[in-house]
């Protein structure tokens, strides 16, 4: 496999159990610190405050690339399979035209945060790298919605159709 291969089918993954390790350690020695020690430690409160910001950014672009993504499945129940393709082909345009959306303005957002120089209270980290999960996030979710939809279009045009796999209790 390329590596180009290999960053396209495992980064979210990898990033997301790389931050979620951190996280868990970063409140483990914090919980730790605070009840064997009686001391605090306020930087690493903060440090897996910023790593959940990017875990829910990257997790959301792993959901979309797996289509695990919660989302209203009645039309797609009582629609025969190649209407539900179209409305699903439709719903997944106008989700890319909203992250679309989303990665500009996130952009700007983090842009602005970056050239005020503004930085975190206990571990001095410059805001616009926090902030500049949005963007990526979202530029990561449109990029996999691209995705989705070649999938999609693919699958209209041979008529092959993903098994859908809805469960009803």
């Amino acid at each position: 496999m390329t590596a180009l291969k290999l960053l396209d089918k495992y980064f979210e993954e990898v990033s997301c159990v790389l931050i979620f390790m951190t996280m868990t350690a970063l409140t483990f020695f914090q919980v730790l610190s605070r009840f064997v020690l009686n001391y605090s430690l306020s930087w690493s409160e903060e440090l897996a405050r910023y790593c959940f910001v990017w875990l829910v950014y990257l997790a959301a672009s792993m959901a979309i690339k797996h289509r695990k993504h919660i989302r209203v499945q009645v039309a797609e129940i009582f629609l025969p399979v190649k209407a539900a393709a179209w409305l699903g082909l439709v719903s997944d345009g106008i989700w890319l035209f909203l992250t679309a959306v989303m990665t500009v303005q996130g952009q700007k957002v983090a842009a602005m945060i970056l050239s005020h120089g503004q930085t975190s209270p206990a571990v001095g980290l410059t805001m616009g790298y926090v902030y500049a999960a949005i963007p990526i996030g979202f530029a990561l979710m449109s990029f996999r919605l691209v995705q989705q939809l070649i999938i999609r279009i693919k699958e209209i045009k041979s008529g092959d159709f993903e098994e859908r796999k809805i469960a009803i209790d």
